[in-house]
Formats: structure tokens, sequence, C-alpha cells
């Protein structure tokens, strides 16, 4: 059995079950900063590093935060489509962007990158 895959499960129920939980609660604000807590990058930061290229996490690191782009795309065009359409429309369009810039940035970074 692959205990990874459950332990990562795991942490993905519970992180759901704490936005729900403060999504109803008067910090529902608070349910936006969760999903922001870096729960399933240090899984990824580690299986990277632990391959033992420093090179490899490092460029793995940049990336994420070159990410930051695509999520605010994300959430802006979400701000936007909840004021002229229904809330599981507005989170698929944004989804969509969400898309449209993770592959751009894909593209680009791919294009661009330089060896550190």
């Amino acid at each position: 059995m692959d205990w990874q895959i459950i332990i990562k499960s795991f942490i993905g129920f519970v992180v759901v079950f704490i936005i729900q939980l403060l999504a109803k609660s008067k910090y529902y604000v608070l349910s936006a900063l969760v999903p922001l807590f870096p729960s399933m990058a240090i899984f990824s930061y580690y299986f990277v590093g632990e391959q033992g290229d420093a090179e490899k996490l490092q460029e793995t690191i940049i990336f994420g935060m070159v990410s930051l782009v695509t999520y605010f795309a994300f959430l802006l065009s979400l701000l936007i489509f909840s004021k002229y359409y229904k809330l599981v429309t507005a989170i698929a369009l944004a989804s969509v962007v969400w898309f449209i810039f993770a592959i751009g940035q894909t593209l680009l970074w791919n294009y661009f990158k330089k060896p550190f």
C-alpha cells in the first residue's frame, strides 16, 4: 500500500474540512487563507529535493513563485465573474482563466528558462 497517497488524501480532507468550518464561522474570510498554506507544496518540494538535485529544487521553487501570477489571475477573474454570473459558472470561468494562465506560464517557462 502506498502510504504517501493515503497521507496526502487525509491532508486534503483536513484542509477541506477546515475551509468548510471557517466558511460557516464569523471568520469566513480566513477560509481564503487556508488553501494558501503550503501543505501540498511541502510534499512537492520534499520529493523534488529528496532526489538530491539542488538545481531542480531551486527551479521548482522559482516556478512556484511565478505561479502566484496564475493564482492571482484566477482570483481576479473570479471576482469579476462573480458580479455577472452565478457562483458555479463564475468558478468554472475562473478555472478556465487559471488553465489558460497555467498553460501560458508553462510554455513561457520552457521557452525562457535558463540553467542556474
